[in-house]
């Protein structure tokens, strides 16, 4: 199960950085606003791979607090993830068709700033050490589920960039 849910964070790591790339260079013809929010949002989504590369490092050890500590980072990605999916998928859609369609702004930055308070994965830690001694399985097919979804989130969004080059 350890190396299947590492092997699934390197790949969603895989693709947020190509969604990232792919964004970066469309976003010149977006207007500066969106290119504010833009950056924005590439700084939660470089919180969201830390998040991913702190669970994969914890992976690599043999402990069972290491390997609790992959599932929280993971969780604690995954939640980011979902702070900001809908307004990343608008934004990155915009930029992907290369329009100068204006975003909600006013939307994608509660997103964000829902991001500078207390995650819920963060304030959860303790509850999740708790049921990881307790069901250990049920908790790593929680994470690998959570994992699984942001990858397959951003090859839909990766193939976006592909389809509109």
């Amino acid at each position: 199960m350890k190396e299947l849910l590492k092997e699934k964070i390197d790949k969603s790591r895989e693709k947020i950085h190509e969604v990232s790339e792919a964004i970066d260079h469309k976003a010149k013809e977006l207007s500066t606003d969106s290119r504010q929010l833009w950056q924005d949002t590439k700084g939660r989504l470089s919180e969201i791979n830390e998040k991913l590369h702190q669970a994969s490092q914890h992976l690599a050890s043999k402990s069972d607090e290491a390997a609790l500590q992959a599932h929280l980072a993971a969780m604690e990605a995954h939640d980011k993830w979902q702070n900001i999916s809908n307004s990343f998928e608008k934004l990155s859609d915009a930029i992907a068709r290369k329009t100068k369609v204006e975003l909600d702004h006013a939307t994608l930055q509660s997103h964000l700033a829902k991001l500078d308070t207390k995650d819920y994965m963060e304030a959860s830690g303790k509850a999740i050490a708790d049921n990881f001694k307790v069901s250990r399985s049920k908790v790593e097919k929680t994470t690998l589920a959570a994992i699984n979804d942001m990858e397959e989130y951003f090859k839909r969004i990766g193939k976006r960039f592909h389809h509109h080059s």
